[in-house]
């Protein structure tokens, strides 16, 4: 029966039906890739890797949240967030693995501890590889948004930056706690590695409400006893902490968000400052990253064009 409109029955729930839809389209929220990048002291170089291959398959980020060496390459990608960037950090870590920022002998590690040094090393020659390398002078400046975690020293509790000067905030974030001093970032605090907390900081990438989160994970996970090291004891205790929070937070990632998890596995040891292995474990970033897409059997692949979006295109 026609309408006052002139309009039939079926033709108007056939309209309706359709401004529903259009209504519902405009109510969604917009697909958002977000890249969380964990801590890992020299297993950062594999993130490059991982970067690399993620942006040659077509998957990029929409913002990007990290910790500690994943600091440093979340921050270099975010300035220009390109496949030829992803290629330029790896040669950033082969000139990282020659200079060897943070180096250190048995005698004079023991000679700080007993002068009651607050660190082992000055962290003089990180922060000049750091400032050789930064691709830009303040975080705001970055091309994605880019959440850059660090501890407050004082509290214990992690202060997020997506602007502030970038040397200041990557030799901060990096700072291992004992090995590395505390940074000075103007507000009136002292700063420690950003991992220390959150190694794996997927609350803050979930606060941005993303539709996937691409977790790359290179987290150092526990050495076998007769391969522990003198640091790496002193290190258990921040290391189960911070790995007990991972879990809960892996918990609270909700079942509709697609992730993709790439995680570099710990097969013998966890080296922290082993830079000689560098090249090594730029391969090894590749592969796993290879081996996480081909486990995901194209769907990710297919998505990522859809959820995550080249900003340079």
């Amino acid at each position: 029966m026609p309408s006052r409109l002139g309009i039939d029955a079926g033709s108007a729930r056939n309209w309706f039906g359709w401004l529903r839809r259009i209504r519902s389209a405009d109510l969604l929220p917009e697909p958002k890739t977000v890249f969380v990048l964990s801590g890992g002291s020299v297993r950062g170089a594999a993130q490059a890797g991982m970067l690399r291959v993620l942006l040659e398959a077509g998957i990029y980020p929409d913002a990007l949240v990290a910790v500690s060496a994943g600091a440093l390459n979340a921050s270099f990608l975010a300035a220009d967030p390109t496949v030829e960037q992803a290629r330029r950090l790896e040669e950033v870590w082969r000139d990282v693995a020659e200079r060897k920022p943070i180096r250190g002998s048995v005698v004079r590690n023991v000679a700080a501890i007993v002068r009651g040094k607050p660190s082992f090393d000055t962290g003089d020659r990180l922060r000049a590889v750091i400032a050789d390398h930064a691709p830009m002078e303040d975080l705001s400046d970055a091309v994605l948004p880019c959440h850059v975690g660090t501890t407050d020293a004082s509290t214990g509790q992690v202060t997020w930056w997506t602007d502030g000067p970038l040397v200041e905030l990557l030799c901060a974030t990096t700072a291992v706690p004992g090995v590395l001093p505390a940074v000075d970032l103007g507000d009136g605090t002292l700063h420690i590695d950003g991992g220390v907390v959150s190694n794996i900081p997927l609350r803050r990438g979930l606060s941005l409400q993303p539709t996937r989160l691409v977790v790359l994970d290179v987290a150092a996970k526990f050495a076998p006893a007769e391969k522990q090291t003198a640091l790496s004891l002193m290190m258990v205790g921040v290391r189960a902490a911070a790995a007990e929070l991972t879990r809960q937070q892996w918990l609270d990632v909700p079942a509709e968000i697609d992730v993709l998890h790439v995680e570099l596995p710990t097969e013998d040891d966890a080296p922290d400052f082993e830079f000689d292995l560098v090249p090594e474990l730029l391969e090894q970033g590749a592969d796993v990253a290879r081996r996480a897409l081909k486990a995901s059997e194209g769907a990710v692949t297919g998505s990522g064009a859809e959820t995550g979006s080249d900003p340079k295109a």
